[in-house]
């Protein structure tokens, strides 16, 4: 594991561990060639249309048994544009998704640094969320797409696994449904926080596949001024994104940037 994700690892609040993707699965892929199917034939879209995927796999400690072979990644996205990092969901497309489990009395202990140390909890069976009949699992996997290698956006990336497998937030269905998906203050940080507009991915990003299982849609997260959110929600979430990809760098986040209304 590279120092920056253990560095990461230190900080997040939820990540347990991180190990070879290759090998990391709780959920018995050589029993379940359908399994491994869709999970090679996803990794091969990603690596001809995003990026390599590096060694490590980062787990959410509250996943364990409730997403089986599920997790985040970080890779450099040289297929989409030089200097850019795609941080990823990998797995909500998975054949045993939407998820039939979760975690109850989930504790996290930390040692004298404050990195995550041990971990606790109870599975339990919750109701398995509806997906559309031709969708791979929650029918998408979730990109926030950056300038920058940093730890900030896998808040964001914990949130929305949080959001879509614990709490059955329907993003996708949202996303159709509204024209996109503006969300306000998600916290990045012990005293960061970040709006974000959910679109699916436009064009020349890659748009999406249909896997064994079904269809999967690439929801792209971006990062979104004060200015700008509210804007969206007086005028619509489609015009916001419109205006970035006519003014902005699109759906790749900046933090930094420059309203795209002024």
């Amino acid at each position: 594991m590279n120092e920056k994700l253990r560095k990461i690892l230190s900080v997040l609040p939820w990540v347990a561990a991180s190990t070879a993707y290759a090998s990391d699965s709780t959920y018995q892929v050589d029993e379940d060639a359908f399994w491994q199917q869709v999970y090679d034939s996803r990794t091969t879209y990603y690596e001809k249309n995003i990026g390599q995927f590096p060694d490590d796999i980062l787990k959410m400690g509250n996943m364990t048994g409730v997403w089986p072979g599920g997790g985040l990644f970080v890779l450099q996205a040289d297929k989409i544009g030089k200097g850019l990092w795609a941080y990823t969901t990998f797995g909500m497309t998975n054949p045993d998704m939407p998820a039939n489990t979760m975690m109850a009395d989930y504790k996290i202990e930390t040692d004298g640094q404050g990195r995550a140390s041990n971990y606790s909890g109870t599975l339990q069976n919750k109701e398995q969320a509806k997906s559309a009949e031709d969708s791979a699992g929650y029918g998408y996997e979730m990109l926030l797409i950056a300038k920058e290698n940093a730890d900030w956006p896998l808040w964001f990336m914990q949130w929305s696994a949080n959001a879509e497998i614990l709490n059955d937030a329907g993003i996708l269905d949202r996303v159709e449904k509204h024209q996109g998906l503006t969300v306000q203050d998600i916290q990045v940080g012990e005293n960061e926080s970040v709006n974000v507009l959910i679109a699916k991915a436009q064009h020349p990003l890659p748009t999406g596949f249909i896997l064994p299982n079904g269809k999967m849609e690439l929801l792209i997260a971006t990062v979104i001024t004060d200015d700008e959110m509210q804007w969206s929600l007086e005028n619509g979430r489609e015009e916001l994104l419109a205006k970035l990809l006519e003014f902005g760098d699109g759906q790749v986040s900046d933090r930094n940037r420059e309203s795209v209304l002024r």
